[in-house]
């Protein structure tokens, strides 16, 4: 299934939205980033598929309720056309086709999906209650403005037969059927009816109103001519209201019961905020019952635990109104950080991840990807974007301390936290600094020292070869594999690079400078003017907010591949290996 998300407040420009290979999509992001305005763009959007949208709003956001409304009065959804018949189920479900529900109609939602649905998700939430005792109750009034309506008309018909009118609608029909049913036998119209309150069954619903699409479609038709009064209803069991229950259980039985009433293959949920007010223990069931759902889900979140509930593919990062595309754990970690105090959520996402890389932060990643992408003539960046990368400093200064130390450190809380993860394979690539370069293989896995404490291959909790391995890259850090002579030539910084070298070392044409001398120069100060953005002198250690990844892509383009490092296959390939 493929949705339009069409230009909307801050959307810039259209673009789809891909659910054929995921039942979910959670979108996440800070208040303003544009969440929402996805999914009202959807809702409003025409769409060949789905054949039927449901939106529901936790009631944070009323704009749903104008773009309703809106969307009401634009497809003439309370009226009846002269070339149409309220018996065409085609018709009908064309303009109902976007079914809109808030809070207020939590209790109308779950009398008729307890009343419709004889196997339902709220009947089993609510087994402990005696359910063949429900009642609902509401506020109901018939007023003489309709009544004089309907008798202009009677009397417009007489004279012209064929006259297509609101009396040959289902609206009216079923107004017909509840008054009869639940008020006064033979009702004929010709006195308005004083507000009341009316009493409903569950055993005693209308043959009719088992057409969900049309029954809630009456009910929003009598609410909008103040028939019915929806905030009075009133769930009656054993002859008490439900009135104990938290808005955030009501809020849970709401999503319960439009899932027993509107699932279906083709069906796109919009939930709002799925999980606000909601406890802990009540979120986790909801996402339970929705890996079972029959249909397709998109909602926002802000709960750290629904993020940590759901796979790392269900998740999408909005900024902006626009998706990042590149599911990043790191930035979904990131967002958790502003959520929860709590280090273990980060950790228990981590462990829905297949393979993880630890990288210093992205900007190492980013050149290491597209120094593989010049230097390997068969790279399949599909294997690359397997792996998230989550950053992690090294935490290492001198041989005196242990290698890796806080990359180890995470690895032992990620196993602490995780006692069966999806996790595969993590990769601890850490710069070299001051490690010996005897002590790192061609692959890059730092070997076994036992008089250090390093072990190169950690073993993860799960069945099958599930294992961290510690690495390093050959050189100081991910700046030494973009010492180039090609390159530094073209932006006149050869002869500086050089000048820190001994003579025997100098970067050289067509040579990748895989030597000493390159491996252990400190590269920062000398190559940061040629990717950092425009204004900025230096960046700031651990803050690559400065870099400009369009300037550092271009400079890597530049590199000849047989001047880039045989390290980078090296690293390559043992991944690759690992997947």
């Amino acid at each position: 299934m493929n949705v339009t998300v069409s230009p909307h407040k801050i959307i810039p420009e259209e673009y789809n939205l891909d659910l054929s290979n995921s039942k979910v999509k959670l979108l996440i992001g800070g208040n303003g980033s544009g969440k929402s305005s996805i999914l009202e763009s959807i809702f409003k959007t025409p769409q060949d598929v789905p054949k039927r949208i449901v939106c529901y709003s936790s009631g944070q956001n009323e704009s749903f309720s104008k773009i309703y409304k809106k969307f009401q009065k634009e497809n003439k959804v309370y009226t009846l056309e002269p070339d149409e018949d309220n018996t065409n189920d085609e018709i009908i479900d064309s303009k109902f086709k976007n079914t809109y529900f808030n809070y207020t109609y939590s209790r109308l939602l779950i009398f008729f999906a307890i009343s419709l649905k004889s196997e339902s998700n709220i009947r089993s939430y609510l087994n402990h209650l005696n359910l063949s005792s429900l009642k609902l109750k509401i506020d109901f009034r018939l007023p003489k403005n309709y009544v004089d309506r309907i008798n202009g008309i009677i009397e417009r018909e007489a004279l012209r037969p064929e006259l297509r009118t609101i009396r040959n609608t289902f609206f009216h029909r079923y107004l017909q059927i509840f008054i009869d049913r639940f008020i006064r036998k033979d009702y004929d119209f010709e006195n308005s009816i004083e507000k009341q309150v009316v009493e409903l069954s569950s055993d005693d619903i209308p043959i009719d109103y088992t057409n969900v699409t049309r029954l809630f479609a009456f009910l929003s038709w009598a609410e909008s001519n103040q028939f019915i009064d929806i905030s009075s209803a009133e769930i009656v069991i054993d002859g008490y209201e439900l009135d104990s229950y938290s808005d955030g259980e009501f809020q849970l039985m709401s999503i319960y019961s439009i899932i027993d009433l509107f699932d279906e293959e083709e069906t796109l949920f919009l939930f709002d905020e799925i999980d606000s007010h909601i406890h802990y223990d009540n979120i986790k069931l909801i996402w339970e019952m929705i890996e079972h759902i029959k249909g397709k889900l998109v909602t926002t979140t802000h709960s750290a635990d629904s993020i940590i509930l759901n796979k790392i593919s269900n998740i999408r990062l909005v900024q902006k109104g626009q998706f990042q595309e590149e599911i990043l754990a790191d930035r979904i970690l990131k967002r958790l950080e502003s959520l929860s105090a709590g280090g273990n959520y980060k950790l228990k996402v981590a462990g829905k991840v297949p393979f993880i890389a630890l990288v210093e932060d992205y900007f190492d990643w980013f050149i290491f990807f597209e120094l593989c992408k010049r230097k390997i003539t068969d790279f399949d960046s599909i294997i690359i974007n397997k792996i998230q990368y989550i950053k992690c400093s090294s935490g290492f200064d001198n041989t005196s301390e242990r290698f890796g130390n806080s990359k180890l450190d995470w690895i032992e809380s990620f196993k602490q936290q995780n006692k069966s993860p999806r996790t595969k394979a993590i990769f601890l690539i850490c710069d070299r600094d001051n490690l010996p370069i005897q002590d790192v293989k061609n692959s890059g896995l730092v070997r076994n020292s036992i008089n250090s404490g390093r072990k190169n291959t950690i073993n993860l909790p799960g069945n099958g070869n599930r294992a961290a391995y510690l690495m390093s890259w050959k050189r100081r850090e991910i700046e030494n594999y973009l010492l180039s002579y090609t390159m530094l030539n073209n932006h006149g910084k050869l002869e500086e690079i050089n000048n820190n070298i001994a003579s025997v070392d100098h970067l050289a044409k067509g040579n990748p400078g895989d030597n000493n001398g390159v491996r252990n120069l400190d590269t920062k100060s000398m190559l940061q003017p040629l990717y950092l953005k425009d204004g900025i002198k230096k960046a700031i250690s651990y803050d690559e907010s400065g870099v400009d990844y369009n300037k550092l892509k271009d400079l890597i383009a530049e590199i000849p591949v047989n001047e880039i490092s045989e390290d980078i296959i090296n690293i390559y390939n043992f991944i690759k290996g690992k997947l």
